[in-house]
Formats: C-alpha cells, structure tokens, sequence
C-alpha cells in the first residue's frame, strides 16, 4: 500500500477516481482495484461514494498520515541527493503576485549561476491558498506577509518588518495646498506626514481584508480619521502608476519604494512623486519565509532561502533609510 501512497493523494485531492486516474497516468480499473485492496485490507472505508465523492473520518486520519510519510521520503530523496555528485533538483517557490514581480527576476538570475541545472518553478496566488499547498507538499517555501492565523506545522522566518510610507505627487500637493505645498513637503520629510490633513485627498488603496489596508484602516479609525478613497485595487505596482499620474496619492510598503523610484526617472522633474513616512504609524508589516516544520532542505535549496535573506536586506536598509527621516 505504501508503494502506491501517492495514489491516495491524488484521489483525496481530486475527489474523482477518473480525474484521479489521468492524473496518475493509471487506468480507472486499476485505482479502483487499489481503493478496494487497502480498504479491505485496513478494514475502513476511507471515500464515502454517495450521495458524492468524500474523505470519511478514517480517510481523513490516513491522508495525514500519508502526507507525513510523503515529506519524510522527500527528505530521503533530498538527502540522498546531496550526497551525489552534480545538482538536480527544484525549488518550488510559492510568493505573492506583487512581490513576485520585485524579488523573483533577481534570485533566478543570482541563482541560476551557482545552481544552472536547478529548476524554480514559481506560483504566485493568495497567501491562504499558497500555505495550504505548502502544508500539502505542493511548494517547498512561500514568501508573505505573517498572519495571526500560522499554521502548526510550518515555520515562519520573519525577514523583514515593512512600514507603510504615503506616496503622493508634486502636482497633487499643490492642488490642495496651494502655495504651501513646498513648506509641506519639507515639513513631512522631517516629520512624517499626518493623514488627519489628507482626508480630502483621494486615495488609491488595496482591498480590505489585505495587511495594508487593515494597517491603514486600524490607525485611521483609532485617530478618528477616514480617507477618500476612489479606487479599490489588489496591484500595489498599479497604485503607485496611478499616483504618478496624479489620479491619487496611495499607501506604500517598503519594498515598492525602488518602484517610485523608476516612475520619478520617466516623471517631470517638477512633478515628482514624494514618499513621507506616516506619522504616529508605528505598526509593521512581517514579511516572512514559510516552511514545513522538519523538512530537509538539500544545498540548493538552502542556498535559494539564503539569497531572499540577502535580498530582503537591501529593502530592510530602504525601509530604515525612510521610517527614520519622519520618525
């Protein structure tokens, strides 16, 4: 039964013993010829067949167990591996779209000349979904934000503690501050900005529900303030394109200021974008490397780990660079 363990996950993940079997590349008689020998022999049911397709209580405690002894004979292989000449292998890495965009291109490229024959297959989805795929030895790490609701056994390494920083045009500025706008600015990049003398300014903002939007939307409601926010967009790159526009100002993590910086080379010189740090704003963002609890990592997978360390200084660096000139 062990031999063919996978069969059963692949039949717990597709809840369908045709899709299952193409999946496996096996026919449908012989992954129902094997659901029948290990429920015979264990003496369960482990899918219930009617009214649907279902994982029953025995099922479920048997998937568990088997996706353990999946990451154990993963970190067989990979051991085994490292003890061979020459590196094979993959590291699938799971991250969310907006940083996908901002860290990926550099760690394959860095990567790709000490590792060249090491696949990294890379998927960018939500944070819930990719942690699952994880839990389910789908990806080998994911990077993204910590939550309040981490998963038992996987482990987090924080890696860097974002701030979020006002980002607004010289345009936009003189639109509601008139001919104080070039005091203001001076002012915030001293002090930071107060959002209390932005509330008529519109705003470009991600969804509620996203860390940014909760942080944003938690220091505004105890400070008594909301802001008029125009547009609702999951792209933090989109935001910050909008506000060299002078469509909105927008809020902004650390690790997209070097992209206000690309807009403000193609800008005008008299309508640049200015990033403030949020006064009173204290709160950070976690930005973190998830992994299975326990799992082995062979050397080109360590090696990958270590290179977002690395790279995740240079935005720990810009983050301290700009929270301290309005702090």
């Amino acid at each position: 039964m062990l031999n063919n363990y996978e069969y059963f996950l692949v039949l717990a993940e597709e809840l369908n013993i045709t899709r299952a079997a193409e999946k496996l590349f096996i026919s449908h008689q012989c992954l129902s010829k094997y659901l029948k020998t290990i429920e015979e022999e264990y003496g369960v049911v482990f899918f219930e067949r009617k009214p649907k397709f279902s994982l029953t209580y025995a099922g479920r405690v048997m998937l568990e167990s088997l996706r353990e002894i999946q990451k154990e004979d993963t970190n067989l292989q990979n051991k085994l591996r490292d003890l061979k000449e020459g590196d094979t292998g993959e590291v699938r890495v799971g991250i969310t779209e907006g940083r996908l965009r901002i860290l990926i291109p550099d760690l394959l490229e860095s990567f790709r000349e000490e590792f060249p024959q090491i696949l990294v297959p890379v998927t960018g989805a939500p944070s819930p979904e990719m942690l699952t795929q994880l839990s389910d030895n789908k990806l080998d790490m994911v990077i993204t934000n910590v939550s309040s609701s981490i998963r038992p056994a996987l482990s987090a390494d924080v890696i860097l503690e974002e701030h979020l920083f006002l980002v607004i045009s010289d345009q936009l500025l003189r639109k509601h501050f008139g001919k104080a706008a070039a005091d203001m600015i001076s002012h915030f990049e001293k002090e930071g900005a107060d959002l209390s003398l932005f509330q008529e300014i519109p705003f470009v903002m991600n969804y509620k529900g996203f860390s940014a939007r909760t942080m944003i939307d938690n220091f505004t409601a105890s400070r008594g303030m909301q802001l008029n926010i125009i547009h609702e967009a999951t792209q933090q790159d989109l935001h910050l394109v909008m506000a060299a526009r002078d469509y909105a100002a927008a809020i902004c993590l650390s690790m997209f200021i070097p992209h206000v910086w690309q807009l403000n080379e193609s800008n005008h010189p008299n309508n640049q974008l200015h990033i403030f740090s949020i006064r009173g704003l204290t709160q950070t963002n976690p930005v973190a490397i998830f992994t299975q609890s326990g799992k082995y990592m062979p050397k080109y997978m360590r090696a990958f780990y270590h290179l977002i360390k690395e790279q995740c200084q240079y935005y720990k660096n810009i983050d301290t660079e700009y929270y301290k000139r309005g702090s």
